[in-house]
């Protein structure tokens, strides 16, 4: 048992690039909307010199998560979905915005912060 414990926290260490004082926040934490509308969600981080806020979203069917987008210091760069935007400062805070909702979009969504590296 202590085995998995270990395992898991480092696997969550490496996706969120955390460690102690450091943090990532997503907001808000629950959502419940109708179709069409639009959202946003929020990301903030105080790790100093990460640079780079990924959005992930997790699907109620299908395994594992897939990239939506990421913010790279103010650049934005998106993964597919045009009703999908992201947006903000890597360093740290972004946002994810999705228009018109549709019921595909029903779904985990995770924003975590890494540091890129030229």
């Amino acid at each position: 048992m202590i085995r998995r414990l270990g395992a898991f926290t480092i696997i969550l260490y490496s996706l969120t690039g955390l460690s102690f004082g450091n943090s990532v926040h997503q907001s808000p934490s629950t959502l419940l909307n109708h179709t069409g509308e639009s959202v946003q969600l929020r990301c903030s981080h105080n790790i100093p010199s990460y640079n780079t806020i990924l959005w992930y979203q997790q699907p109620q069917q299908g395994n594992g998560m897939k990239l939506i987008g990421r913010v790279y210091f103010t650049n934005p760069e998106m993964e597919g979905e045009k009703r999908f935007n992201v947006s903000g400062d890597g360093e740290r805070q972004a946002f994810l915005h999705i228009n018109k909702l549709a019921s595909t979009d029903s779904a985990v969504y995770l924003c975590a912060a890494w540091i890129t590296q030229c």
